[in-house]
């Protein structure tokens, strides 16, 4: 007894000796780590005054401006700089029990969820149906796109939207891992802080600096919000007007073409060639149809859509529902640069403004999961030994990474599936 008694105040004394040793180390770390933040700060006031910021805004927005580290997925540096302190292990990204997997994408359109939205997205849409009537008239876009992006980026409003935007993108820039996008948004959000569109303890947003209804980010605020309900202010944090109107402000300068759908569910041909996919691959409808497409349950395009332009999106590739869908599908990819989003708010969009019911026709068939690093080996030796173009290599599997899929299939005499499955990704990736 009297030995374990000692052995654990022997534990006590060296947790008390090691656990301030510890919190030392983090302390100096961060320290250093907001000197050079500072200094980087101080750093980007020749951009700020090229945009018309004047010193008296950036010293009164930048005192005090610390990083947060609470936010997700910062790239700390290790060391803090050249000869400073080391990254502290308590601060050293800890591995998942389960690293992100990815399966059909049919979980990005639960029922329930798209059924939900739908419910409450028609509702809105009647709520505000002058407004987005006015919207429809001058920037020909679909009142109930506009109400899907709503639902589908806050929730009608009702998500959180904690952070002080200022900081977040500071953060973002100096410590994510998309620094030159965060560092012209942070000169952007200084602008919007300069020309008094709102104050800074209002100007909240997302860990990643997307703020308001419409979850903008300040470049997209300066270039796209409006004043539709003429109180004199551009507001997309509690004027639902303004906000409805700025998405469609958006989508209409990017590109929407406001006499076309954004897309419809087809039925492909017997062995038909998935490579075909994506916007690169795009042909008439017309082309399309004499190919052997139609559209499910035998509907017909109409006659005057034929000559329009489109290109197939193939989700799952052959192991999934078939697209074919226009420029306005693309846009929608500017808001979100994610196949599965725009078809969800397409989706939503049909549920609002058709009823239609939230499954899709074609089925999702099972498919092989994957970690994301397995993805990026993958991609890695797709374009190293065969030349393959993957777009991004970045263990997402786009249409670019399908169309690789649906080659080297070809290459090898695989079924044509457009998508991985184990046997060919353990094979490429052992070719490495």
């Amino acid at each position: 007894m009297r030995f374990a008694l000692l052995a654990c105040a022997g534990a006590v004394v060296l947790a008390l000796g090691v656990a301030p040793a510890r919190a030392d180390d983090t302390a100096a770390y961060k320290r250093a780590v907001e000197q050079q933040f500072e200094a980087w700060i101080q750093a980007r006031w020749p951009e700020a005054e090229a945009e018309g910021v004047s010193r008296e805004t950036f010293e009164r927005e930048v005192k005090g401006l610390t990083l947060d580290w609470s936010l997700p997925h910062l790239a700390m540096p290790d060391p803090a700089y050249l000869g400073g302190p080391r990254l502290p292990q308590s601060m050293k990204p800890k591995a998942p029990a389960r690293q992100p997997e990815f399966d059909s994408p049919s979980r990005y359109f639960s029922a329930s969820n798209l059924n939900a939205l739908a419910a409450q997205g028609k509702t809105q849409y009647h709520q505000y149906k002058t407004v987005l009537s006015e919207i429809e008239k001058r920037y020909q876009v679909s009142g109930a796109i506009i109400v899907a992006i709503w639902g589908r980026e806050t929730n009608f409003g009702t998500v959180s939207i904690p952070h002080d935007a200022l900081r977040s993108i500071a953060t973002q820039a100096f410590l994510g891992r998309r620094p030159e996008v965060f560092r012209h948004e942070f000169i952007k959000a200084l602008k919007v802080l300069q020309d008094g569109h709102i104050s800074r303890d209002e100007m909240r947003s997302s860990w990643a600096g997307a703020m308001g209804h419409p979850q903008f980010l300040p470049s997209d605020f300066l270039e796209y919000a409006v004043d539709i309900d003429q109180d004199g202010k551009r507001d997309i944090w509690d004027s639902v007007p303004d906000a409805l109107a700025s998405a469609g402000n958006s989508l209409h300068s990017q590109g929407w073409i406001g006499d076309q759908e954004w897309g419809y569910e087809i039925d492909l041909p017997a062995n038909f060639d998935c490579t075909l996919q994506g916007p690169d691959k795009t042909r008439s409808f017309g082309d399309w149809v004499d190919m052997g497409i139609t559209r499910v349950k035998g509907q017909s395009f109409p006659d005057e859509k034929l000559e329009n332009q489109g290109f197939l999106v193939l989700p799952a590739g052959m192991k999934g529902p078939a697209f074919l869908v226009t420029e306005n599908f693309s846009v929608l990819k500017k808001y979100n640069n994610s196949d599965v989003y725009a078809l969800f708010v397409g989706k939503l969009a049909d549920m609002i403004e058709y009823g239609v019911p939230p499954s899709f026709v074609g089925a999702w068939k099972p498919v092989d999961r994957f970690t994301r690093d397995k993805i990026l080996d993958f991609q890695k030796v797709l374009v190293k030994r065969y030349g393959y173009d993957v777009g991004n290599v970045d263990g997402l599997v786009g249409f670019k990474t399908r169309q690789a899929i649906g080659l080297y299939e070809k290459k090898v005499g695989a079924p044509l599936t457009c998508y991985p499955t184990r046997k060919i990704v353990d094979e490429v990736v052992g070719q490495g």
